[in-house]
């Protein structure tokens, strides 16, 4: 059989959590199921350990799905907090991975690399292994991150000209790029790359898992998600704050937490004391999949209230298919590609 005409294994290789953990997770779990159902075969290779809060992996190194997607983590399984022993992970996991991409030269059948991975120490060699022995490499593009995110450090600066090279110039090198928004597209267009080889796709979403549920409405509004500044958060409060001094009675439901590290919850209940509306906001932290599901599920109107920044137009947020799943009213800013895919008023309800 000619090679050509052979179905291709693929190997997606990320920093993001899987099966679980996160938007990310949750992402590319559906990317891997959608894959196999379609006769593709596919393996995740994880670049770092587990983060998701308090929620520890204590599975073994190799391990496979529910679906039967294979996945193996380069690195520890759980992700240090500790600075140098992030920076030993990491070069532990890029000598792993180097490792385990000559084992690849052996195979019988073709491959391909799928990368979901904005860090050039990471890309560089895959890259270069592609380029010397041919192997094709589908890019994800996800968002653009703002230099805001990055720390003022000399090891912050690193990252951010590392960051920089990788999404400017190695994401040009990938055979083909799969990215989250229009925005996206027109960017690599516009840095000359062929649009035929740019596939559009913003969000992926379990139906079935999100079909609503019929709890007892505890919430006026709901908002699921890491909390971060990008998110506007901040926003929400003041409405919440302003609808409250009219007299009406208007609740908000806070679901999720930063994935990793310090919690951002204590500097948001900090800012509703301010705005004197601590007894209308609650937070429920990190909680599992299946939670989010129940307490959205609680709620009368779902938001998403992110500003119209650089990072908020390239992106494409996952929850928004989530909320529309669950068949409640939502309530959004109008960003990034927002009226290309919902009309005001019909299909929801957008806000400046």
């Amino acid at each position: 059989m000619e090679r050509d005409k052979v179905t291709p294994n693929y190997v997606l290789i990320t920093s993001m959590n899987f099966p679980s953990g996160g938007a990310g997770a949750t992402y590319l779990n559906l990317f891997c199921r959608g894959m196999k159902a379609n006769g593709r075969s596919v393996e995740v290779v994880l670049l770092k350990g587990h983060a998701f809060g308090n929620y520890k992996y204590t599975g073994p190194r190799k391990n496979i799905t529910e679906d039967g997607i294979p996945y193996r983590y380069m690195g520890f399984v759980q992700r240090p907090d500790r600075s140098f022993l992030k920076i030993f992970e990491e070069l532990i996991s890029i000598c792993r991975l180097i490792i385990y991409l000559f084992s690849l030269i052996s195979r019988s059948q073709p491959f391909r690399f799928l990368i979901f991975n904005s860090e050039l120490q990471y890309n560089a060699p895959v890259m270069t292994f592609s380029r010397i022995f041919k192997v094709k490499v589908i890019k994800f593009v996800a968002e653009i991150i703002d230099k805001s995110e990055f720390s003022n450090s000399i090891f912050g600066r690193i990252k951010r000209f590392g960051y920089n090279l990788n999404y400017k110039h190695l994401n040009k090198k990938s055979d083909k790029l799969l990215v989250f928004s229009i925005y996206l597209k027109n960017f690599y267009v516009g840095l000359g790359y062929d649009e035929n080889k740019i596939m559009v796709q913003p969000n992926l979403t379990d139906f079935d898992f999100w079909k609503p549920e019929f709890n007892d409405i505890k919430y006026t509004f709901g908002y699921s998600g890491a909390p971060y500044l990008k998110d506007g958060l901040n926003d929400l409060f003041k409405a919440i704050s302003l609808l409250n001094s009219d007299n009406l009675n208007i609740s908000l439901l806070v679901i999720g937490d930063a994935t990793f590290g310090k919690s951002l919850i204590p500097s948001l209940k900090e800012e509703c004391a301010k705005l004197g509306i601590s007894e209308k906001v609650f937070f429920t932290g990190l909680v599992e999949h299946s939670m989010v599901k129940q307490h959205l599920s609680e709620c009368k109107i779902l938001a998403i209230t992110r500003p119209s920044t650089l990072q908020t137009k390239a992106g494409f947020p996952t929850k928004l298919g989530e909320y529309f799943a669950t068949m409640r009213p939502v309530l959004a800013t109008n960003f990034g590609d927002m009226e290309v895919y919902f009309k005001d008023g019909t299909d929801i309800v957008m806000a400046e």
